[in-house]
């Protein structure tokens, strides 16, 4: 029989066990087309007005799927070489060279590989419209909903030529383990045990360590100092995953097995023995798993967390929906009328005057922190009223400020380091020529500084004298007025592309600055959106390979097991026994690495949180809408990880029930 043939009726004979394989290889494919495409399509390009982030961003996604992809297809083959051990020991006693064996292999890899690599390509092309439109609908805020469709020659070509190098070292890999078999040994390989291990106390021990002192730095408060840790955390944390499942979890079943009273319960000991007797060969790819768990959980929450909090946080940045500087006389009726054309209701405006004083106080060290404040700097000031007015009308939540004569509040953008700030600043005496205000509390805001880096708010009485005395001024230091400041609030905000572009014009012509919500919230949603989709996409490829990976082992270990479960079954195992057996058998498999990754995940959220996430979200404890929004993407990860897991079941079963021939 030629070896084309051959290698066809392999795949045939094999098919329920390619499936999985096939179909994660597939989706590799469709994934790589997919985000070459978008990179060369041009509706989309031109959609994106930073596009030279959009690039990289999508390359870099690129580089790090492919590696990993390539990870799994090399360590999937050579499980499946491994459980082929017999049926190669057979091709060898009946005279084929291990080269020959080794050209057969390959040229059902080409084979499987050419189809995948067609199929995925394909579905590609059929679906580039429509994720193309997914990704322009969550990235922009005027997106209309239509795209030509294209395909692209260079997506396919680039595609093809990756996914073809990968299946050549896949090939020379499996001949590399084809060359080491013995006939001896492949005969006797499911007879083979795998040898026992117990673990280590030290190992267990020392995992517990390393992975609590990662958690201990990325749980940290200060923001410097997380990022200053990042490495160490990840090295401390991957390290100490890794000997966990080398010498701690077999550590753990052993200590299980010690307890006679629950080990020689109901179907225990057969589940834990099966379990615990994997443990050398499953080891390194459990922690793999729960590592990649970990990213891709981590890279979800993230994407989705952002995009999610968009919104909040536009308006915790700006406050309103558009606010000015100077050109009042000439803008204003011309901004008007550009709401009376589109028919846009404005619900509130007002107008303005800048107030500042010079710093009196001298804050030159934060533990941690880059905050300052110097005798050169200058606080915008505001009064009591005022403040509170210019809150009223804002798109955010606030609570009315009630200041004291002879006191001040100090208001500071710096989100991460409120209680050192506080610390510092509190008690701080603000000298001016006939009194002295007293810095009693601080608050987190982003709003009203206005082009200043620091402000406060005092009583209205207070205010108004030094203002008639001169220490409070609407001069710089030169002489020069401050203009005026225009907010507004307005129906529609976020949705009226012609509105806004209008006004962009009026204002870039006549004013000395502006700022409105919908631009904002324009890039923001092109930047995080875009993160939200690469997020979504690790997530399903990740979960793919590695679920499948765990898949691909259990079912390896299913064709050597199966004499086992015959041998039970001699001696009176019943169905329902062996059904339980097989359950508690799995679910640790897929399990310990889940709950692990997510762990992991939540203490690298906290790490997001102190880093990025808290500058967002304007709650007290932003943690914990993090962890919401974390906590959908961990739900929808587990039940795809459990459909995975019942799915192996199912085979593990059909193939443990099947008796040899």
């Amino acid at each position: 029989m030629k070896l084309y043939k051959l290698a066809l009726s392999n795949i045939k004979r094999n098919l329920k066990k390619y499936i999985m394989y096939f179909f994660s290889l597939s989706f590799s494919v469709f994934t790589a087309y997919t985000f070459f495409a978008l990179l060369q399509n041009e509706y989309v390009l031109m959609a994106f007005k930073y596009d030279e982030r959009y690039k990289s961003l999508l390359t870099s996604f690129g580089i790090v799927i492919m590696v990993f992809v390539m990870f799994f297809l090399i360590s999937s083959n050579k499980s499946f070489i491994k459980a082929r051990k017999k049926e190669i020991s057979t091709y060898s006693l009946f005279g084929m060279t291990n080269a020959r064996i080794g050209k057969l292999l390959f040229l059902e890899i080409i084979i499987v590989g050419f189809v995948a690599l067609i199929i995925g390509i394909g579905v590609g092309i059929f679906f580039s419209k429509l994720i193309a439109m997914i990704l322009l609908d969550i990235s922009l805020v005027s997106f209309m909903g239509d795209i030509e469709f294209t395909i692209s020659p260079k997506a396919a070509y680039i595609t093809a030529i990756i996914f073809i190098s990968i299946f050549s070292v896949m090939g020379l890999s499996g001949l590399r383990v084809i060359n080491k078999f013995e006939l001896v040994d492949l005969f006797k390989a499911h007879k083979v045990s795998e040898g026992r291990t117990k673990g280590a106390v030290i190992f267990l021990i020392l995992s517990i360590i390393l992975i609590g002192f990662g958690y201990y730095l990325a749980s940290g408060s200060n923001p410097i100092s997380v990022v200053n840790s990042s490495i160490p955390i990840l090295v401390l944390v991957i390290i100490g995953t890794y000997l966990f499942f080398w010498g701690g979890l077999p550590k753990v079943l052993d200590i299980i097995k010690r307890n006679k009273g629950d080990y020689y319960r109901g179907v225990n000991l057969i589940s834990t023995s099966g379990f615990s007797h994997r443990m050398k060969s499953i080891g390194t790819v459990m922690a793999t798993i729960a590592v990649l768990s970990a990213v891709a959980t981590t890279a979800i929450a993230t994407g989705y967390t952002l995009y999610y909090n968009i919104e909040n946080d536009v308006y915790e940045q700006l406050g309103y929906d558009m606010y000015f500087y100077g050109g009042q006389e000439k803008v204003l009726d011309d901004v008007e009328a550009v709401f009376k054309k589109h028919n846009i209701k404005i619900i509130k405006k007002l107008t303005i005057q800048r107030y500042t004083c010079p710093s009196s106080i001298e804050v030159s060290e934060v533990e941690n922190s880059y905050f300052r404040i110097t005798k050169e700097d200058y606080f915008r000031v505001y009064p009591e009223s005022l403040y509170n007015k210019l809150m009223s009308i804002s798109r955010c939540d606030y609570k009315p400020l009630k200041v004291r004569a002879g006191e001040a509040i100090y208001v500071y953008p710096f989100l991460n380091d409120r209680h050192r700030i506080a610390d510092a600043v509190n008690g701080q005496e603000l000298n001016f020529k006939d009194r002295e205000l007293t810095v009693t509390s601080t608050i987190k805001s982003r709003l009203l500084f206005f082009g200043a880096k620091h402000m406060i708010v005092i009583n209205d009485d207070d205010f108004n004298h030094l203002l008639k005395i001169g220490d409070i001024t609407d001069t710089d230091r030169v002489g020069n007025t401050y203009d005026k400041v225009t907010v507004f609030t307005y129906e529609k905000s976020l949705k009226s592309t012609e509105l806004n572009r209008e006004l962009t014009k009026i204002l870039f012509a006549s004013t000395s600055g502006f700022r409105t919500a919908y631009n904002l919230y324009e890039e923001s949603l092109q930047t995080f959106g875009l993160i939200c989709f690469i997020g979504f996409f690790m997530g399903v490829v990740f979960i793919l390979m590695t679920a499948s990976l765990l898949y691909f082992k259990q079912i390896m270990a299913a064709e050597e097991e199966r004499h086992q479960y015959r041998m039970l079954r001699k001696i009176g195992l019943d169905e329902d026994t062996e059904r339980k057996v097989i359950s508690k058998r799995l679910i640790p498999v897929f399990l310990i690495p889940l709950l692990i990754g997510i762990v992991h995940s939540i203490f690298a959220m906290k790490s997001a949180d102190t880093i990025v996430f808290s500058n967002m979200i304007a709650n007290e404890n932003s943690y914990i809408t993090v962890l919401l929004c974390s906590a959908v993407m961990y739900g929808i990860y587990a039940v795809v990880y459990s459909i995975f897991y019942f799915i192996t079941k199912g085979q593990y079963s059909r193939i443990v029930k099947t008796e040899r021939k």
